[in-house]
């Protein structure tokens, strides 16, 4: 029977038999070109960055090519472009090109003695309110553990442990539990307004939300959560006082703002706890429902690494 070339072959099999030839004639020197090509926009630039001459650069770059049996760049005046299914293959291969980073300092931290790099993703409160202050301590405790924490959104926390980029993540709780992990609460929360200490009305005991209309409001971005908070506040008031023009997440600069004018901001607790501790921030008597969410821990039901039991366990009894 005659056997199919590679152009006939189903999906699947076309598929198969190109990972089988990538995998016995790629070089990741060739990849790690390719995507700085496409950064760059120019064969000779990347060429330079690698150590190599830009006709070997351009060599490897045809047989990669050649290989895939499709243009990876479009060429002109100027230099190079990446075509549509090189842009399609980028994400891919930096992602590919990060995990082996990731390897080699794993690798070279084991040979320095230590025995395990953990990836610990967190929301903003989780760092504020409970993981700033008791990483330290674990740490000392375990001096040959390495901890790389990463600050995120809720969703891209929960993705990047669902891709297994994160080990284990400190967010809010599921609205709905998440197939193959576990949830541990750490540490409840509260919704809160905040001023610096030069406003007026932080020495009241007693505040009504007609005494804050006339105030100027920073809320979070995109947190449905404050917005709902906000407009409850003012349900019986007649309007909704001024939004600041500022919008952002970023603590310094919430503060700095904060200190520069009379406005006031409505935050979960846990986000500002820091700063109302040292006395940069005051919390306004003003009394919210209990409606946010406890910060916790969710990791995986089988970890893979030993040292997330060490952490979960540690973390879970401090915060007893």
């Amino acid at each position: 029977m005659q056997s199919m070339t590679t152009s006939h072959l189903p999906s699947s099999g076309r598929s198969s038999a190109l990972l089988n030839r990538l995998l016995a004639r790629t070089r990741l020197r060739q990849l790690q070109l390719l995507v700085l090509i496409a950064d760059l926009g120019s064969i000779q630039r990347a060429a330079e960055v690698v150590g190599q001459t830009q006709s070997s650069a351009t060599k490897a770059l045809s047989e990669l090519e050649r290989m895939v049996g499709l243009p990876l760049f479009e060429r002109h005046a100027r230099g190079v472009r990446p075509t549509l299914i090189c842009r399609d293959l980028l994400p891919l291969l930096r992602n590919m090109l990060g995990s082996l980073n990731g390897c080699a300092e794993m690798l070279a931290a084991a040979a320095e003695g230590v025995q395990g790099i953990l990836s610990v993703g967190a929301i903003t409160g989780a760092l504020s309110g409970f993981l700033g202050r008791e990483l330290p301590p674990f740490l000392q405790q375990h001096p040959q553990l390495r901890v790389e924490v990463v600050e995120d959104s809720h969703h891209a926390l929960l993705a990047g442990l669902a891709a297994r980029t994160l080990d284990m993540v400190l967010v809010r709780a599921p609205a709905a539990a998440i197939s193959g992990t576990r949830f541990v609460p750490l540490l409840q929360d509260e919704v809160v307004v905040v001023a610096a200490p030069t406003h007026p009305l932080h020495r009241k005991r007693n505040l009504h939300a007609s005494q804050l209309l006339e105030q100027q409001w920073v809320l979070a971005p995109l947190s449905t959560q404050m917005h709902e908070a906000f407009e409850r506040l003012f349900e019986s008031c007649e309007h909704l006082p001024e939004r600041s023009p500022l919008i952002t997440r970023s603590l310094p600069m919430l503060l700095e703002y904060l200190r520069a004018t009379y406005a006031v901001a409505l935050t979960p607790l846990s986000v500002v706890q820091p700063f109302v501790q040292a006395g940069w921030l005051k919390v306004l008597a003003l009394q919210f429902p209990r409606t946010l969410a406890a910060i916790g821990l969710l990791l995986p039901e089988t970890p893979e690494k030993h040292g997330v039991d060490m952490l979960a366990e540690f973390l879970m009894h401090r915060s007893q």
